[in-house]
């Protein structure tokens, strides 16, 4: 998944059309050829809501945006029922059939696209059984894990919520929780990793261990992480992860998966051309692609 002294010819091209020019061999142009053949760059969003929970519409209008925009893949991940509460962002449990009916409504409208089946699932102490019990229900292609509460507290619900709190140890709490959802094995890839700087909020401090301790669990893990740009449409304009955070990731071969987190079918695949500027910055050439709770990895177009 990372661009070293194997694969660092596929990952440019001069003007002749051979990957570094006159330095390519031809086996290696004609190897550069035959994946490019077998194996077709691609943009894949995975994060994105409906009706159902906090977002407005349905999976088949974000479908047609996502063709319109050429998009190769889409995948659902709506908000999934929380084990212990109900709030107004999260499905209730009720809705599950209606939410993977409306998906199922999508790909027959848009068959020309693949449509995964993904939920969103908040990560709290002691969910390990309703997560597995939610991943039993219906066949699902991934489980994109989060944090969103410490303890009772939303993470990022308001801005007035942080009034007060001390934002160091807001975030050591907050990768604390991420670093417990990364060692459950529940999930498939980790969303929006460095979201408590939502609402502009970032630490006082060189934050460098923290992540590095978080990421050395995911990688034990062997957990993807997200990419989302939505982070771009909030206060804080930056992508989740920041460009430090991702080249830790980097460092240490950790996959990636893409999302826009669209909350509106406009926003399907928005600010893709940032995310794919950021990965390549610090070395992604492929990113995740999920079928039936299996990863495999597809070079990033």
């Amino acid at each position: 998944m990372i661009n070293n002294g194997n694969n660092a010819f596929f990952m440019g091209q001069q003007s002749s059309g051979k990957p570094n020019g006159e330095q390519a061999s031809d086996l290696q142009w004609r190897t550069w050829q035959n994946i490019r053949i077998l194996r077709p760059l691609m943009l894949i969003d995975y994060h994105m809501h409906t009706g159902l929970t906090d977002g407005i519409g349905r999976p088949i209008e974000y479908a047609r945006i996502a063709v319109e925009r050429g998009l190769d893949e889409i995948g659902c991940s709506d908000h999934a029922p929380l084990a212990d509460r109900d709030t107004d962002w999260t499905m209730a449990e009720s809705d599950l059939a209606t939410y993977v009916g409306w998906v199922e409504d999508a790909r027959a409208a848009f068959p020309q696209l693949p449509i995964k089946l993904g939920l969103e699932v908040d990560y709290q102490p002691g969910c390990a059984r309703w997560v597995r019990g939610l991943a039993e229900r219906y066949p699902w292609d991934y489980f994109l894990g989060s944090v969103h509460f410490i303890g009772d507290w939303p993470v990022d619900y308001s801005a007035a919520a942080w009034r007060g709190r001390n934002v160091d140890q807001t975030w050591e709490e907050y990768f604390s929780l991420w670093s417990e959802a990364a060692a459950s094995g529940l999930y498939d890839s980790l969303a929006h990793p460095d979201l408590p700087k939502k609402f502009g909020h970032r630490p006082s401090r060189d934050f460098t261990g923290v992540y590095n301790a978080a990421l050395a669990v995911v990688a034990e893990a062997d957990m993807a992480i997200e990419v989302n740009t939505a982070g771009l449409r909030k206060k804080c304009q930056a992508i989740y992860p920041s460009e430090t955070f991702l080249r830790l990731a980097a460092q240490r071969g950790i996959p990636v998966s893409l999302g826009s987190d669209a909350h509106l079918p406009d926003e399907t695949g928005q600010d893709f051309d940032r995310a794919v500027a950021l990965l390549q910055r610090c070395g992604y050439t492929q990113i995740c692609r999920f079928t039936g709770r299996e990863r495999e990895l597809v070079p990033l177009g």
